[in-house]
């Protein structure tokens, strides 16, 4: 190894998907790593000052920054919590789990889409009244435009099931050129409004940032004329104002949200009354099989750590 001639001293925050411990674990038995199970996050700042390389988390405090930390591997596919300047000074690399959960997030997109436009939320609040009451959906998805904002790994399966569904579907991606997946068309952030002056549904699948902070905005909104939106990406990259206010109005005809600005949603939030709007708790990534494929990232970053590989998802 280059980092060392021992096994690389891993610590797993104590906040974690379901099944990564387990993964990290069969790891350490064949010998790979060194794990350390934090309890707390005193326990994982402990670990780090006693000596540990690697960091397996999604939270990050200023103490986990010690001077033998070597590798951050983040359990998440969003970076905009770690200080990547201090990282990158330090010689600290920092990974992503990017595309790790793309395939549950974008079947959450879609079920969240479902239970708006077919109303399952009306029918479950009927279920526990014990009424029978039909009403019809709102929204039939063969047939209809289906726009993507973020056509990263997430928003490319969400194409993926749009185009099962019979949607026509069309997405917005920081650089267009480099697209080469089943969207129909794919433009540009500043095409953004003229996609959603098209489409009958909006997904959001944008990570966070500067950059993306506040871009679903009251334009996106009136562009969307009595549309859909759902977001699965990040709270911050949605005017949350302009949304209560465009759902208040109809400009949006309801919403799925998994992501809010500030979360937890505030039990004083309109969006928890508010009729067509379903929302889940920040859990679209959750998946029985994201331990094995985020242990598998980890084992090809590993090698990468170790000197033998490239990196994957490398930030820094």
């Amino acid at each position: 190894m280059t980092q060392g001639e021992r096994m690389p001293r891993t610590v797993l925050h104590p906040v974690r998907p379901r099944g990564v411990r387990q993964e990290l674990q069969r790891l350490a038995e064949r010998g790979a790593i060194e794990l350390v199970v934090a309890g707390s996050d005193d326990e994982v700042a402990a670990a780090l000052a006693e000596g540990a390389q690697v960091l397996v988390s999604f939270r990050w405090q200023e103490r986990f920054l010690t001077p033998s930390l070597r590798w951050v591997a983040s359990i998440s596919a969003g970076f905009e919590q770690f200080p990547l300047t201090r990282l990158r000074e330090q010689g600290v690399a920092l990974t992503t789990a990017s595309g790790v959960n793309a395939v549950p997030v974008a079947e959450h997109a879609m079920a969240l889409l479902l239970a708006c436009s077919r109303r399952i939320d009306e029918a479950v609040q009927h279920q526990r009244e014990r009424r029978w009451e039909q009403q019809g959906p709102r929204l039939e998805l063969e047939g209809s435009t289906l726009a993507i904002v973020g056509m990263g790994a997430i928003g490319e399966r969400v194409a993926e099931l749009g185009h099962a569904f019979g949607m026509r579907v069309l997405g917005v991606k920081r650089d267009p050129l480099a697209y080469a997946g089943c969207a129909e068309a794919v433009v540009a952030p500043d095409g953004l409004l003229e996609v959603c002056a098209e489409a009958d549904v909006l997904i959001g699948a944008l990570p966070g940032g500067a950059a993306t902070r506040g871009l679903l905005d009251a334009e996106v909104f009136d562009a969307l004329d009595g549309g859909w939106f759902v977001n699965v990406g990040r709270g911050s990259t949605v005017d949350e104002a302009a949304l209560v206010a465009a759902l208040e109005s109809g400009r949006v005809a309801g919403a799925g949200l998994d992501v809010v600005a500030e979360e937890p949603l505030a039990p004083t939030s309109v969006l928890w009354s508010m009729p067509g709007v379903v929302i889940t708790p920040h859990v679209a990534g959750l998946s029985p099989a994201y331990g094995r494929r985020f242990a598998e990232l980890f084992t090809r970053n590993l090698a990468a750590y170790e000197g033998t590989a490239a990196w994957t998802n490398r930030v820094v």
